[in-house]
């Protein structure tokens, strides 16, 4: 058998790397990329839960701001906790660091496909994310979207307003597609943070030119990108994965929902003190929109 030249081999490689990719033997990577501002009770949580859960994923990084030394202290008890993931401080102008540290850690790695997370998600049973990307792969869609299912049949910005399915169709046992143009509420939303998993050669472009300080304003700048790709199709679980827990609202340019139970600083005394919040009744759980409001327990971390 004649040896292959490098020459060949390296005009090949493309061709090697769209096999490896198409191909359901192999395990593609897939990086985490959390937002996070004076939560570290809750950020704790959702790592807990990507650690318990979450398969698949190569890098992790949390791009997180804190407004005192108090804060960097949860903060710090956090990083000390997960020491796999790589923790990046917002300095003293985080409008102005935002963007760049968003764009390194997400683009910087060498893996094809990413998700971005916020604070208040909590990880609610498993899922396999090299098998999400293979999906994507295969039935040629835009996102996976982990939020996204047959459950979620009300939408909480809009006051917990009824919210249709659209028309869904099975492309395997536990796996729906959907057309964007077709939906409504959350599921005509394509571009979120709220854990959908995306090809990094997809959305590259429309990050590097969107001019974003904070997570929320990266939504919606990058929502005002979505009707291009409105003749895409989603893939969702049966059921979503994940679910969003508002306890409390600790930014101010957007006037999300939340609840007022406990404020910022309630819950940093509770996890400096040395508690977390039990995710274990979360298991599962049938929430009807993507974001739920939710009473905690906190247990001993």
């Amino acid at each position: 058998m004649k040896k292959l030249s490098l020459g060949f081999v390296l005009i090949m490689s493309g061709v090697l790397v769209s096999y490896v990719y198409s191909n359901h033997s192999d395990r593609p990577d897939v990086d985490l990329v959390v937002f996070s501002f004076d939560r570290p009770l809750q950020l704790y949580a959702l790592l807990e839960s990507t650690q318990l859960y979450g398969k698949g994923i190569q890098e992790q990084h949390v791009i997180y701001r804190a407004s005192d030394d108090q804060f960097c202290r949860g903060y710090d008890l956090v990083e000390k906790a997960f020491s796999h993931v790589h923790f990046h401080k917002q300095g003293i102008d985080p409008r102005a660091d935002f963007k760049p540290l968003t764009l390194k850690a997400a683009f910087d790695s060498s893996s094809p496909y990413i998700i971005f997370a916020v604070d208040d998600i909590v990880l609610k049973d498993t899922v396999d994310l090299s098998q999400c990307a293979q999906a994507l792969e295969k039935y040629n869609a835009y996102g996976f979207y982990l939020r996204l299912g047959k459950n979620l049949t009300q939408c909480y910005p809009f006051g917990g307003r009824a919210q249709p399915l659209p028309s869904l169709k099975q492309e395997e046992a536990d796996v729906f597609s959907w057309q964007f143009s077709n939906g409504q509420m959350d599921w005509a939303y394509p571009h979120t943070v709220d854990m959908t998993l995306y090809r990094k050669k997809d959305i590259e472009p429309d990050l590097r030119a969107l001019s974003f300080y904070a997570p929320n304003k990266l939504e919606d700048l990058w929502h005002s990108r979505s009707r291009t790709i409105m003749s895409r199709r989603g893939l969702c679980y049966a059921a979503s994965k994940i679910v969003n827990m508002p306890l409390n609202r600790v930014q101010h340019d957007y006037n999300n929902r939340a609840m007022s139970e406990y404020s910022s600083g309630d819950l940093l005394t509770i996890f400096i003190k040395g508690q977390k919040m039990d995710i274990a009744p979360l298991k599962c759980v049938d929430n009807k929109a993507a974001h739920m409001e939710y009473s905690p327990t906190f247990i001993k971390q």
